[in-house]
C-alpha cells in the first residue's frame, strides 16, 4: 500500500514539475523580458505609457 503511495507522490511531483516548465515557457513566449522584469503592477498601467508594444498589438487590434 505505501509504495502505490509513494509511486503516486512521485507521479504528482513530476505533473507539476512538468506543469511549471510548461507555463514558464507560455509566459517567457507571450511576454518579453522588459515586462516580465518590470515592477510596475499589471500591464494595464504600463499601455497607459506605450511600454508595451505587443500587449498594445492585442488591446488594438
Amino acid at each position: 500500500m505505501w509504495i502505490i503511495l509513494e509511486y503516486l507522490a512521485w507521479a504528482v511531483s513530476a505533473a507539476i514539475l512538468l506543469w511549471m516548465v510548461a507555463d514558464a515557457a507560455r509566459v517567457n513566449r507571450l511576454y518579453d523580458e522588459d515586462t516580465l522584469m518590470s515592477s510596475v503592477e499589471g500591464v494595464d498601467e504600463l499601455l497607459e505609457h506605450g511600454e508595451v508594444p505587443e500587449a498594445a498589438e492585442g488591446v488594438r487590434g
